[in-house]
């Protein structure tokens, strides 16, 4: 099992847009999204109800919206909607910018 990404204490602008970006596609996938208050403390399966086929459409999504291609088995560990955003910041801060 994969240890779950340090979950940034105080967000700055862009971790805050990212969790509002990756908040909106949660609600999407989410049987109980449009009604949940989703903040980085959100647990994906307790509080959003997230199986795995929601997990993988989220996956798919966070994909599209943002081009940024997480594996199921890089988010297994991760229970909270916070781990995914330090995962994604993780995985943007470590990915080369394409060359001009």
């Amino acid at each position: 099992m994969h240890a779950s990404p340090p979950i940034p204490t105080a967000p700055d602008a862009a971790q805050t847009e990212l969790l509002l970006v990756i908040a909106r596609l949660v609600r999407r996938v989410s049987p109980v999204g449009a009604t949940a208050k989703i903040a980085a403390h959100t647990r994906l399966r307790e509080d959003l109800a997230l199986d795995s086929v929601a997990s993988l459409e989220l996956l798919s999504m966070i994909d599209d919206e943002l081009g940024l291609c997480l594996e199921m088995e890089d988010v297994i560990g991760i229970d909270t909607v916070g781990g995914i955003v330090a995962l994604a910041e993780q995985r943007f801060a470590t990915t080369p910018s394409p060359a001009p």
